[in-house]
């Protein structure tokens, strides 16, 4: 859908409102249609006539007297009092009293009696206006707020609210600057800033471009991120998958999902030549379903089964596709309950495992440290090894214990070696981040019911994030010699 606005100006012809959005026009004192705003307020937005004053369907109306542009005054004020109090509504403000044909002078005495809401977010004005009106705030230039000194769930929560039209509007550049970390998949952190995500009951959605699934902004340390190496060759072998008559796959150039017929899909391929229909049969990232049907076609043609590599665990792709698909369309339901909104000039959110808040504190490598990352501390005793969290209580990222911590302090000489988020689970009701650093804590120290595993404690650290439940699967990693880097 197209966006009719950019920033406090509409830019295009308004034909359509999302939910939110209110449209604002002029009547004569009566009530009476008068002009084109007026007629589409009424044939498109639900305004009924003879109503000369207040909210009206999908519509705001303004009573104009163009002698006597005083008598506007108190309408005006009203409407500005109503603004005010609906601060996740989006106004769109025409050039009321100033249109069919009328001199250009009434522009300038009507608009400037709205400059009250020009600073507001959520009030977006006809150009002329616009134009007219930044004259009048010459420092219009929006602060960025400052961010509170200690950010855990519950504070990212509340500030999600708090800015909740910012977020749904796209107006990154009034928010505050927080960075948070979340979790892709296996061996794969994302990280994105405050405003690109929004928490709906306790699950978090970034906004996802489904052209780039899997991506997300790099973490920022400053250092070379090592890649994953596999020291191991998997073996290859034949595509046995039983493909259905229907099914659906994601495009890869649009990001949406796609019906297909087998019958339809071989016939797409038989139109390929050698080297695109290897290229899909080569790419793991392509659905089972369709590298299961290029197999077939490249059999078909002959092609020697050396130039195909059929390694790679298709089956996860295409779950994962699936999954992707289940979370954009439940998330467009979340927006609209979230929003009011259709968000129409954001991309689509998905649902992820929250996996901390970058702290404003550093490693002995130069690193950022986020909540949630295990650190390892020298003191005279011997390293001491603990998970960071946030106590908001007392304004500190620290070492929290119950209902004590111990602050950990700028020119303490720590060092990230992973973190607690592993053993996860997409389908669980969100852990806080107190819960699971207390999980980790449980598992290399033990508690009153449960035994300390110290060696596996800091196994698990290591190869996260990751979904692993069983013991055996970490021995396997380490048998196996696969490397993880959790900063990806």
């Amino acid at each position: 859908m197209e966006v009719h606005y950019r920033g406090k100006f509409i830019t295009g012809r308004i034909t359509e409102l999302s939910r939110n959005e209110i449209f604002v026009y002029g009547t004569d004192m009566h009530g009476n249609r008068v002009g084109r705003a007026e007629k589409l307020a009424c044939e498109k937005f639900w305004a009924v006539k003879k109503i000369k004053s207040g909210l009206n369907g999908r519509c705001y109306a303004i009573p104009v007297n163009i002698s006597k542009p005083q008598e506007m005054k108190p309408y005006i004020d009203e409407f500005i009092e109503f603004v005010k109090n609906s601060p996740n509504n989006r106004f769109l403000i025409t050039r009321i009293g100033c249109g069919n044909g009328n001199p250009d002078y009434r522009d300038q005495t009507i608009a400037p009696m709205f400059d009250e809401l020009f600073p507001l977010p959520n009030v977006v004005f006809s150009i002329e206006w616009g134009v007219m009106l930044i004259d009048n705030h010459p420092s219009s230039k929006i602060a960025t707020p400052v961010p509170p000194e200690v950010v855990d769930e519950k504070v990212l929560k509340d500030l999600c609210l708090q800015y909740r039209y910012q977020i749904g509007a796209n107006f990154l550049n009034s928010l505050p600057e927080i960075r948070v970390r979340y979790v892709i998949d296996d061996n794969k952190f994302g990280y994105t800033t405050f405003g690109n995500f929004f928490f709906f009951s306790d699950y978090v959605f970034p906004y996802t471009d489904y052209n780039t699934i899997g991506t997300a902004e790099p973490e920022d340390t400053g250092i070379p991120v090592p890649t994953i190496t596999y020291k191991t060759k998997k073996p290859a072998g034949c595509l046995r998958y039983n493909v259905p008559e229907k099914f659906t796959l994601l495009s890869r150039k649009t990001g949406r999902m796609v019906d297909f017929t087998r019958d339809g899909f071989r016939e797409m391929l038989a139109k390929y030549d050698d080297a695109k229909l290897l290229h899909v049969l080569n790419t793991h990232d392509y659905a089972e379903y369709a590298r299961q049907l290029a197999y077939e076609e490249a059999m078909h043609r002959g092609i020697p089964e050396d130039d195909i590599d059929v390694s790679g665990t298709l089956q996860k792709q295409w779950d994962k596709v699936e999954w992707e698909a289940r979370e954009r369309n439940s998330a467009e339901g979340v927006v609209l309950d979230y929003f009011n909104d259709e968000c129409w000039n954001r991309p689509t959110p998905r649902r992820v495992i929250f996996a901390g808040v970058q702290t404003p504190l550093r490693d002995v490598n130069g690193e950022w440290i986020y909540t949630g990352d295990v650190v390892k501390q020298h003191t005279e005793k011997g390293d001491l090894i603990y998970p960071v969290g946030a106590h908001v209580d007392f304004g500190i990222y620290a070492f929290v214990i119950d209902k004590y911590c111990i602050k950990i302090k700028p020119d303490d000489k720590v060092e990230r070696i992973g973190t607690v988020f592993y053993g996860l689970d997409w389908e669980e009701y969100p852990t806080t981040l107190i819960e699971r650093n207390e999980e980790f804590l449980a598992d290399a120290y033990g508690t009153e019911e449960q035994q300390s595993d110290y060696k596996m404690a800091i196994t698990k650290i290591r190869y996260t994030p990751n979904f692993i439940k069983k013991r055996l699967e970490y021995f396997v990693l380490e048998g196996l010699e696969i490397e993880y880097d959790w900063r990806k």
